[in-house]
């Protein structure tokens, strides 16, 4: 299936190659090389496509006749029909219409308001950032978490008290 897509696109580049040599009026056995080389390659990409679209058709066929009276096919079987019926149901009537119901009635609805979680969403391993006023903050010493200071960035002719630049 590939081979009909390079051919064609070899074919392409060197009918345009040609074609610009022959422009410019370039050395003109170049330019007819590559223009011969452009037929060569569009006539592979010819013979690539009648060779896909004859094994298409002759898949298509065969996959025709396997499907008999005694091989219904995958899609026909009642076992199968039954099992694809009871999954609709039960995703319809455990899934959807609770989650519809609790979406249309006021009464169950969160207490923030519609953009409060609604506990539906899973704990994806992150919290959620803290909207707080800083007042509400607790004391950042009586916190349980390490504090960490910055690192001192300062210029490289002062190394700190004891070390004064000349």
């Amino acid at each position: 299936m590939l081979a009909p897509v390079l051919s064609g696109t070899a074919a392409v580049i060197f009918f345009l190659v040609g074609l610009v040599l022959k422009m410019f009026r370039a050395e003109s056995a170049v330019a007819g090389t590559m223009i011969s080389a452009g037929w060569l390659f569009a006539a592979a990409a010819v013979g690539a496509i009648v060779v896909c679209v004859t094994i298409l058709l002759v898949t298509a066929v065969r996959r025709r006749d396997r499907q008999t009276e005694e091989d219904p096919g995958y899609g026909e079987i009642e076992e199968v029909e039954r099992a694809r019926d009871a999954w609709r149901e039960a995703l319809l009537e455990r899934g959807i219409v609770p989650f519809l119901r609790e979406a249309l009635d006021p009464a169950r609805a969160p207490a923030g308001g519609p953009s409060a979680p609604s506990g539906r969403l899973p704990a994806l391993g992150y919290h959620r950032p803290d909207f707080s006023a800083p007042g509400d903050r607790p004391d950042p010493d009586s916190s349980p978490r390490p504090r960490y200071t910055s690192p001192d960035f300062t210029s490289p002719d002062f190394g700190g008290p004891e070390h004064r630049p000349d």
